[in-house]
């Protein structure tokens, strides 16, 4: 009897232990459940990036929760399939399969040439705000066949392409200190363009962060919680020929200044928002046709934000 006792005892504080030890797990599993709901797939896809960043030699990368897609561009020494090997086994498949991947292999000179391209680009970009040629437009720098900087002036201009090129060239010149230590030769492109293209008013500064909601009012672009590893947003949407106004709404969550541009026919308008800011543009008697918003970070950091866009049938 004593003995049938003694066995009994040990049986019930087997199963008090095992119970607590599972009890244990369940409560960590939970936590820890609820610690990865805290984040979006995004967020886990771009932190298993992160810590791919010297492996497989990635010089940028980002992950849109609007259009669902994975960009990155690697070092073009480094294995591309192993690459997608390594999310397939370290991102959760409910995330991965939400997104498509997109991957841009470049050489090492190359990624060097478009870092010092955006540097060029930047000091020409300041020169223009500050001497007000509201004339000028302004293109991204190409890299292939050869880095060039190219810009438009109307041929009803006051301003001479010879003479503005020179300009730059010195200014570029005087400024060589903050440009990256590297002997790569690019040229400067100034055009007088003829094309008679439908040009925007500016956009002004709305007083007030308007509710993008409303009857007359629709939202075409809300993208909220932004993360772009390699520090550019783009979307494009249809400007319909019975829209004539519509506004933009950008919010800047990072320590660095931000452009922002509105692309269409050809026609860059470009405005500026500063570190953790947010601004609202409204932007009358816009063309019909596609439009394309386009963020930037001044140092090529992460970009991360809200963008919205919302066109109107009347007037704001």
């Amino acid at each position: 009897m004593r003995k049938f006792v003694s066995v009994l005892i040990i049986v019930v504080v087997v199963v008090i232990v095992t119970n607590i030890s599972i009890n244990k797990y369940d409560s960590s599993s939970n936590d820890n459940t609820r610690n990865n709901n805290d984040e979006s797939g995004g967020d886990r896809i771009a932190s298993v990036l992160e810590n791919a960043w010297d492996e497989f030699g990635l010089f940028s990368f980002g992950v849109g929760d609007t259009d669902q897609t994975i960009s990155i561009v690697m070092d073009d020494t480094k294995s591309d399939v192993q690459l997608k090997k390594y999310l397939e086994e370290n991102v959760n498949k409910t995330d991965l399969n939400e997104y498509n991947i997109e991957i841009t292999k470049r050489s090492l000179q190359d990624e060097d040439t478009v870092f010092f391209m955006h540097k060029v680009s930047n000091i020409v970009w300041d020169y223009i705000q500050e001497k007000n040629y509201k004339d000028v437009d302004f293109y991204s720098p190409s890299i292939e066949p050869e880095p060039i900087l190219r810009l438009t002036i109307p041929e009803y201009s006051e301003l001479s392409s010879e003479s503005l090129k020179m300009e730059l060239e010195d200014l570029l010149v005087s400024k060589k200190s903050e440009l990256p230590k590297k002997d790569i030769s690019y040229e400067i492109q100034v055009i007088k363009s003829t094309d008679k293209i439908s040009i925007e008013s500016d956009a002004v500064i709305s007083d007030v962060v308007e509710d993008f909601q409303g009857t007359k009012n629709r939202v075409i672009i809300s993208s909220t919680d932004i993360f772009k590893g390699n520090g550019i947003y783009k979307m494009s949407w249809a400007q319909s020929s019975d829209s004539k106004d519509y506004k933009f709404h950008v919010t800047n969550n990072t320590g660095t200044n931000v452009t922002v541009q509105i692309q269409q026919s050809g026609h860059t308008q470009t405005y500026n928002l500063v570190a953790n800011g947010s601004t609202t543009w409204v932007q009358s008697a816009a063309s019909s046709g596609d439009h394309t918003i386009v963020v930037t970070t001044s140092d090529g950091r992460i970009f991360k934000g809200d963008v919205f866009v919302s066109v109107s049938d009347v007037s704001f």
